[in-house]
């Protein structure tokens, strides 16, 4: 049985997207829904642009109605692969999930996740925050940002009962991370129903899993930016949270509707943090998704059949997993 143990090591891999998705105040991605009632996404607001002047891709995108699968299908000369867009937060409108999910699970001899933190240890997770998202030797976050910053992250966090003290002991990283995290919770959104969690839940005794990358490895890609960018990152955080459940349910909507193109829009849209934008991109996103998939092509080159669950937004796109194997010789579907 696996416990629930996100501590903050969850709050880390859960907040990298959500990191991503609060950003620039001025670079908004709007819901809007047209005479037809069909919903769509811009970056204008709503009465700016109708459907009907929409570009062809976009309006595609306003036509689907009905729910499908966020699932596809990669066929290599050997194995095949089943990759479903995973959002770290969930609802209960999530569930069930669609029975082809179940049934492409089913059919796989290996669970595949970006990384499986419910298997690192507790000393493990302890160990790699307190050598890179905290501060030692009685430094505080306070001594690292502008006074106004502070001052607006000591303001936000008491509305989620984190005291200043507890709070100064994180860098800027992971003090973002962590409000985000806590803003998501307290609107209703859970870690305990995210994709993850659920076939973590269902593999135990049932199939292998293996990961993508290590916890390490995905904390270790916040040391590369400055102090500067750090605090960027914070403060843009700090301004974007109350927008952070609205653009969670677009996500939503998005996955619902099993669409990579509108998840594509909404992640590249939200990846706006000023002059640290094409750094945060490429460590988080183009990096990432070589390194990746590198990875699953090793993996299905044995010939069996893997159910991978990696972050939706990394899916749709030119630089997306999806096309990326399509570029390795995959032959891609949605089922």
């Amino acid at each position: 049985m696996i416990k629930n143990r996100l501590g903050l090591a969850g709050f880390i891999i859960s907040g990298l997207l959500a990191l991503a998705f609060f950003s620039s105040a001025e670079a908004g991605v709007y819901k809007c829904t047209d005479a037809h009632n069909r919903t769509y996404y811009q970056d204008k607001p709503c009465q700016d642009l109708i459907a009907t002047r929409l570009p062809d891709w976009l309006t595609s995108i306003a036509g689907r109605e009905e729910e499908r699968a966020f699932l596809w299908k990669a066929v290599g000369d050997k194995g095949t692969l089943y990759l479903l867009g995973s959002l770290h937060y969930g609802t209960q409108s999530m569930y069930p999930l669609p029975q082809m999910v179940m049934d492409a699970f089913g059919a796989a001899n290996v669970l595949i996740v970006v990384a499986d933190i419910w298997n690192s240890g507790d000393k493990e997770r302890s160990a790699l925050l307190k050598g890179k998202g905290r501060y030692f030797d009685k430094d505080t976050l306070e001594s690292h940002v502008k006074p106004v910053t502070w001052l607006k992250a000591v303001e936000m966090a008491k509305k989620f009962d984190i005291n200043k003290e507890v709070l100064g002991q994180y860098k800027p990283w992971l003090a973002a991370v962590i409000l985000a995290d806590k803003s998501l919770k307290q609107a209703g959104f859970s870690p305990d129903l995210s994709i993850e969690q659920t076939f973590l839940k269902e593999s135990q005794g049932k199939k292998p899993i293996e990961e993508l990358e290590s916890v390490e490895e995905q904390v270790s890609g916040f040391e590369a930016f400055s102090a500067q960018e750090q605090e960027q990152m914070l403060l843009q955080t700090l301004q974007e949270l109350g927008r952070a459940p609205d653009l969670y349910k677009n996500l939503i909507d998005a996955w619902k509707h099993g669409d990579s193109e509108a998840m594509d829009m909404l992640t590249r849209q939200n990846y706006d943090f000023g002059d640290a934008s094409s750094k945060l991109f490429k460590i988080f996103y183009e990096d990432r998704n070589d390194r990746m998939v590198n990875k699953l092509k090793e993996m299905a080159g044995d010939g069996r059949t893997y159910f991978v669950v990696v972050g939706a937004g990394y899916l749709g796109g030119d630089r997306g997993l999806l096309k990326l194997l399509e570029n390795k010789g995959f032959k891609v579907t949605q089922p």
